[in-house]
This record gives structure tokens, C-alpha cells and sequence, in this order.
């Protein structure tokens, strides 16, 4: 579903990296409307559609209470079998059954925040920020290298150790998102991530 902008959005994020990194899309998409970012500070990958919707449930409403009455809640898919779709579907379910206001929508990273940097990898190449050139072709719902979900392939691609709380705000912000979003069969870029921007109404 697309949706029109209109006030400030709250966002309920997994972590420091989300924390940092979305709210500055209101800055780097044209029509992405104000973001104000609450952390959860992590999801275990083992938690329940319910027992993650109940973690969430006081950010969610502390954003309606401040007026804030549309609601992201962003997560990653991490190692769960369950497709992103679904998963976001059945969470947000449960979360608008618990929160009972608010228009409440659910984004899962597939597989994990990292994944929407690396749609843009070669991007990031061009742009010098990337010392190597991506080897791989689309990274979207990949567990990567010992299962790190896109960590080891960073690294490997700047050429030093990927610090998540500086490297993954900073890539993020020089991404083209108009190509990291494009999905689908010969293209490089991220499902979940144009999912995000669709629901922030971009």
C-alpha cells in the first residue's frame, strides 16, 4: 500500500544503525515526509510475531501519544524462514490488534539493514566509497559469507572492518535509492527496501 505523507512519521527501529541512518531519508528522498526514529535495541531472531509486536507496542504508542499517529515499525528478517512479506504482515497484525489506534505499518529488511546498502553496491564503487567491486550480482535476502547477512561482504568491499554505527548511516546517505530500489528479475536492487519508501509514501 502507498501512502500520502502528512505530518511527521514515528519510527520504531531494531537498532543504533536504523536509528541513525532512516530518519536522514526526509533529507535524501524527495516527497519523505519528517521521521522521528525510537530504538528498540534489538530483536532477538527467535522472538515470536507476538512476543516482537509487544516489544514494540510502547514505542508505537508513544508516538501516537506525541502526535505522531503514523507508525513504521522496521525490523530485520535476520535468519527467520518466514518471506518478508509475511512476517510483516502477520507482526503487524498482531501490533494494531494490541495497539488498537494509529495507522500502524511493518517494513522487514530482507535480510538485514546492510542488504539495503549493498542494492547500491556498485553505486558506492563508482562513488570511491567502495575500495573492491561488488563480485555478487543482487544481495536481497542473502545470508552472505558464514551467515553475517551482508557484514563479511562489506568488509571485504571497503577493504577494512564495517563499523555499523558509523559505516551504516554514512553508506546509507550515499546510496542512489531511485536504482537500490529497483527489484525484480535482472535487477540489482532491494524489494524490501522499495517496500519502505512505498509506505513512507515515496
Amino acid at each position: 500500500m502507498k501512502y500520502h505523507p502528512t505530518g511527521t512519521v514515528g519510527l520504531v527501529v531494531e537498532g543504533d544503525t536504523e536509528f541513525y541512518a532512516l530518519p536522514r531519508l526526509s533529507r535524501l528522498v524527495t516527497g519523505c515526509p519528517p521521521l522521528r526514529a525510537a530504538n528498540l535495541g534489538g530483536l532477538g531472531s527467535d522472538l515470536s510475531v507476538t512476543a516482537i509486536a509487544k516489544r514494540a507496542l510502547p514505542k508505537a504508542k508513544a508516538h501516537i501519544t506525541a502526535g505522531r499517529h503514523r507508525v513504521v515499525l522496521c525490523l530485520d528478517r535476520e535468519t527467520r524462514k518466514a518471506c518478508p512479506g509475511q512476517l510483516a504482515a502477520d507482526i503487524r497484525k498482531e501490533l494494531v490488534k494490541l495497539c488498537k489506534k494509529g495507522d500502524i505499518s511493518v517494513v522487514v529488511a530482507d535480510r538485514a539493514f546492510e542488504a539495503w546498502i549493498l542494492a547500491d553496491a556498485r553505486g558506492l564503487h563508482e562513488a570511491k566509497e567502495f575500495a573492491r567491486e561488488p563480485k555478487f550480482f543482487c544481495f536481497e535476502g542473502e545470508l552472505g559469507e558464514r551467515q553475517q547477512k551482508g557484514i563479511v561482504e562489506l568488509e571485504r568491499l571497503l577493504g577494512r572492518p564495517y563499523s555499523k554505527t558509523k559505516d551504516g548511516p554514512r553508506l546509507f546517505e550515499k546510496i542512489r535509492f531511485a536504482e537500490a530500489r529497483q527489484f525484480g528479475r535482472g535487477k540489482k536492487g532491494s524489494r524490501s527496501l522499495d517496500k519502505l519508501l512505498r509506505v513512507l509514501g515515496v
